[in-house]
């Protein structure tokens, strides 16, 4: 079949294809009751059908008519049809499209196919004349036509429309129906639209992507809007709100496009962040940024995101590709974000590999050019401050890193400045070093890496990624031994951070914890390749496991995974993370950082994201 075009074509592919029946929703609806016969035209359009026609009709023909007071008359060129659109109907075994049709003075050999629109699709269609009393269209005579719905349409499809159309692809006289039904209708399920999340919190002025899924028909589509109006904030056709600038409790409302009788809602509660409260500062890395899509990032799990990175480069010039064939649009796109919500956003520079610049960019000779680079960066991508990632910081590098805090701050006096530091081994309490003292007037944050903190060492035995307790003997440390070490150096705990990953180690050979390593073929992998979606998928063939002393959770696999030898993971779930947001509040520790946010989404169309909204609900008001 020629497919329709023009504004009828938009009409069939986005409105007419996924239609959705009115149907009552709610606690006191009783299931509809089935309709014997569902009328198209008697006299007029009889609701729900309605006339989506490409051809030249009337709808009020005096003569001639076959019942009551009008006919419908269509004269009908190459390919043009009368087309009714209906919201979602069923069809019994039984059913069938019953009509009369008059070939006016001559249109005998008149041809008309019939269509339907059925799961969103157009069906190939019957000729309708050897429907019809007699076997054909006949001139000057009305004639009875019954079409057999399961003729035009799969078996147990949804119904959404029908299409009388010219089928040799010539121009017709005029021709005339009636009385067209569908007899043996039944009404479809109801249709339910579900708004994630159901909840969201925001500052005044600030954003959340909301999304919508609608079952009950094959129509995807919704609208969105607040159901305060204005006051309320404001809402994209993609489903970004904004919140008002008033506090208060407002609620995003998407609407079926195809049934508006139903909709979904969320409520959102709009106020002022606490001041003083703990920071949850999140990495974003470019290299992986399809994990988890920009435009897709919860800031309201956040108050800082660092977003990487930036490189220095030894004669102090800077790479900011953000590592990512379209790193400046990304950086740019999270900094607004960021700001839109009423967050900050950092810029990540440097990080593990790139010591040599480091060193020569922060040297005496290069420094200078250096800060004057990072500085055009931030105001470049809308950055409001700097993650100061120099690892690792060797004796020798401790004047330079010194001199050169000191002097981007005194080039931006009001900007944030954040540096990630390591863990410490109980066993060597130097690691601790007191120097570090020396960055706490110049640093906002000052994050310990608490994460990755076991290996196949000699004398270790095995342990976790990132275990809040239980450090003792050869499993030396904890999230809270580091901490404290760092605190005795004299580093103030409202300047001190945890580390918390969103992926786990994977072991081999050992079955759990509190095993000696034996070398380092017992290792399988970590970031970037045990990430939590990937966890959460091989945790089917598992048990979870909580260790109480440790406050740490793990998984074993009675039947080695991936490589055929994984025998356990360890992992910071829910349950680990709200044990380490209730440790940080408890303590008067300033907040966390998050390696990495990508790794943590389990879905990059919906955004989904549990670790970090447990992160959220253990850290955030």
């Amino acid at each position: 079949m020629k497919q329709p075009v023009g504004w009828v074509a938009l009409c069939v592919a986005l409105l007419c294809s996924t239609g959705v029946r009115a149907t009552p929703t709610g606690p006191d609806s009783s299931p509809p009751e089935p309709l014997a016969t569902s009328w198209i035209y008697r006299d007029a359009m009889m609701a729900p059908w309605v006339d989506y026609s490409w051809t030249t009709r009337n709808l009020k023909n005096t003569s001639p008519v076959a019942v009551g007071q009008y006919s419908l008359a269509a004269t009908m060129r190459a390919n043009e049809a009368l087309f009714f659109y209906t919201p979602l109907i069923g069809a019994e075994a039984t059913a069938a499209l019953t009509l009369r049709v008059h070939g006016g003075t001559s249109g005998t050999n008149a041809s008309i196919k019939v269509l339907a629109v059925a799961d969103g699709v157009w069906t190939p269609g019957v000729d309708l004349g050897r429907y019809c009393t007699g076997g054909r269209i006949q001139a000057n005579l009305w004639v009875s036509c019954r079409v057999p719905i399961q003729d035009i349409a799969p078996a147990g499809s949804a119904l959404s429309g029908i299409a009388l159309q010219e089928g040799r692809g010539v121009a017709l006289p005029t021709l005339y129906f009636d009385d067209l039904n569908i007899l043996g209708a039944t009404a479809p399920p109801p249709v339910v639209v579900t708004v994630s999340p159901a909840t969201a919190s925001l500052p005044p002025g600030g954003t959340r992507t909301f999304t919508a899924k609608v079952t009950g028909s094959p129509a995807p589509s919704v609208t969105w809007s607040v159901q305060e109006g204005s006051a309320g904030g404001t809402i994209t056709a993609s489903g970004v709100y904004t919140a008002p600038s008033r506090a208060g409790t407002y609620h995003v409302k998407a609407t079926s496009t195809s049934n508006p009788t139903s909709f979904g809602v969320a409520t959102v509660t709009v106020g002022t962040p606490q001041p003083g409260g703990l920071w949850v500062s999140g990495y974003y890395t470019g290299w992986n940024a399809d994990y988890y899509p920009p435009e897709k990032v919860d800031f309201s799990a956040l108050t800082h995101i660092m977003v990487g990175r930036v490189t220095p480069r030894p004669d102090g010039t800077i790479s900011t590709q953000f590592d990512n064939s379209n790193g400046p649009a990304m950086a740019r796109t999270l900094a607004q974000r960021a700001h839109a919500a009423g967050r900050k956003a950092l810029i990540m520079v440097g990080g593990a590999g790139e010591h040599d610049g480091w060193v020569g960019a922060a040297s005496n000779a290069n420094r200078a050019r250096f800060v004057q680079n990072l500085v055009n960066a931030m105001d470049t991508f809308g950055f409001d401050g700097l993650d100061i990632d120099w690892e690792p910081i060797e004796a020798v590098d401790k004047p330079f890193l010194l001199a050169l805090v000191k002097e981007l701050r005194a080039a931006r006096p009001n900007m944030l400045m954040t540096i990630p530091i390591g863990w410490v081994n109980a066993n060597f309490p130097e690691d601790a070093d007191p120097w570090f003292t020396n960055l706490v007037p110049y640093m906002d944050q000052i994050n310990v890496m608490t994460y990755e903190m076991t290996g196949p060492w000699t004398g270790w035995n095995s342990w976790y990624s990132s275990a809040l307790k239980g450090e003792s003997g050869n499993r030396p440390t904890s999230v809270s031994s580091s901490l404290n070490a760092w605190v005795a150096a004299g580093l103030p705990k409202a300047k001190l951070g945890m580390g918390i990953p969103f992926y786990g180690m994977a072991w081999r050979h050992i079955t759990g914890p509190y095993q000696p390593y034996t070398d380092w073929s017992d290792y399988v992998g970590s970031d970037n390749d045990f990430t939590y979606p990937y966890i959460q998928e091989l945790s089917s063939q598992g048990v979870y496991h909580w260790d109480e002393a440790a406050q740490s959770s793990y998984i074993t696999f009675a039947t080695p995974v991936v490589d055929g030898t994984v025998r356990w993971i360890s992992y910071d779930s829910p349950q680990a993370i709200a044990a380490k947001g209730a440790y940080a509040r408890a303590n008067g520790f300033g907040g966390t950082i998050i390696w990495t946010l990508n790794q943590g989404c389990t879905d990059p169309e919906t955004g989904d994201n549990p670790p970090l909204d447990a992160v959220k609900s253990a850290f955030l008001p």
